[in-house]
């Protein structure tokens, strides 16, 4: 399987409810019947790399060139939570969204999401809560002429349903787990879908300081995915170069994906956030074995003249088992994750500016920067965004 593919998602399953919530019995009394959110948003969108192209600095290796274009984004997201009956609690939410571009080279990027989450949690006694989910995610790409390979492309579907239980271990600390499955179909190549029972583990602990300024918050998760794929996976060939790379072997593919990481989070008059997470994926199939550490920072603050400033930085570093020939070079820099329409696993940093125009409507000013991680070798990334859009929003 291609090397961008090989977390194919944070398993959405583990993640569909959030933190881990203390259960108790009064809270339904102190929260309303009903709530909903209707957000939409409409923007332009400057993209450098629309392509997300790697430059293999090797000699003999033929680069494609960067393609940039402007593009228009829309975004249309709505959430309902309700109290059906004492001591039970539904929400839901669904979301779809797309980008299409305006240069001809780059529309074989145009890409539309569809999502949709649905929970329902009951209380288990004073201190405890069971909740059922599932998370439902596909991606929709414009068909792209050859030679685009198939590892570039995001077109997918993702189904995960889970069961959760939660407990209040104290005052100030909640615990989770949770089990459930995984269905990830990859559409443009059908021998790198896979099943995968899922497990996790949450433990959150919050704290407000006592003068009442501010809110600390340390969250802990560990997740893992055994990955039953369709296809078979690659071995290596005696020579391992350009000549003749990994080829498919016998068998079925099999990874063992695990994560894990820890945030601390401290809200007041600013906002500060420093997380790490840990990627393990283990395969019988070559090129495919990797450890990934991401570093994580976040800052956000309310500045003068209503106007609202929020930043975040993530650097990775990975390590691959295998090393990679030069025929596969354009994939060194690899193990993307294609979580959604935006989400990019490499290093980038993110400043954004926002200011509310009455009640319901904002405007948004962001910049993103991406680089390849740390240890890419002899391959370079580099890409560039930069968006001016609105976003309109009603809740009850």
């Amino acid at each position: 399987m291609p090397r961008r593919l090989a977390p194919l998602l944070v398993p959405l399953a583990l993640g569909v409810l959030g933190g881990p919530r203390r259960a108790h019995a009064g809270d339904d009394a102190a929260s309303p019947n009903e709530h909903y959110t209707l957000r939409a948003e409409l923007g332009a969108e400057l993209d450098t790399n629309a392509h997300r192209t790697e430059i293999v600095n090797v000699a003999g290796v033929a680069n494609p060139p960067l393609v940039s274009s402007p593009l228009a984004r829309g975004v249309l997201a709505a959430s309902l939570s309700d109290v059906p009956a004492y001591g039970q609690q539904i929400a839901m939410s669904a979301t779809l969204a797309a980008k299409t571009f305006a240069n001809a080279a780059a529309r074989d990027e145009d890409v539309g999401i569809a999502e949709t989450t649905i929970m329902w949690r009951a209380t288990v006694g004073v201190s405890s809560a069971v909740a059922l989910s599932n998370a439902y995610y596909e991606a929709f790409q414009r068909d792209a002429a050859a030679p685009i390979y198939s590892d570039d492309r995001r077109d997918f579907r993702s189904l995960s349903p889970a069961v959760r239980f939660l407990r209040a271990l104290g005052d100030h600390t909640d615990a989770g787990v949770v089990a459930g499955y995984r269905l990830f179909v990859f559409k443009p190549d059908h021998s790198y879908d896979f099943q995968a029972p899922t497990a996790g583990l949450d433990l959150r602990w919050g704290r407000e300081t006592d003068d009442g300024a501010a809110d600390w918050e340390a969250a802990f998760h560990a997740s893992y995915e055994r990955r039953a794929f369709g296809g078979h996976p690659f071995v290596a060939t005696a020579c391992m170069s350009s000549a003749c790379p990994p080829v498919s072997g016998a068998g079925d593919r099999l990874d063992h994906f695990a994560t894990g990481a820890v945030e601390i989070t401290r809200t007041g008059r600013v906002l500060l956030g420093a997380g790490y997470a840990l990627h393990v994926n283990l395969s019988n199939s070559f090129g495919e074995t990797v450890t990934r550490h991401f570093v994580t920072a976040r800052f956000a603050a309310a500045l003068p003249f209503d106007l609202f400033f929020s930043a975040r930085a993530e650097i990775l570093f990975a390590h691959y088992a295998d090393e990679v020939v030069v025929a596969q070079a354009q994939d060194a820099a690899a193990g993307r994750a294609f979580v959604s329409i935006e989400d990019e696993n490499r290093n980038n940093a993110r400043v954004e500016l926002s200011r509310g125009l009455g009640d319901r409507v904002q405007l948004i000013a962001r910049y993103t920067f991406y680089a390849n991680e740390l240890g890419a070798g002899d391959v370079s990334y580099r890409r560039q965004t930069a968006l001016l859009s609105l976003a309109f929003l009603l809740e009850k």
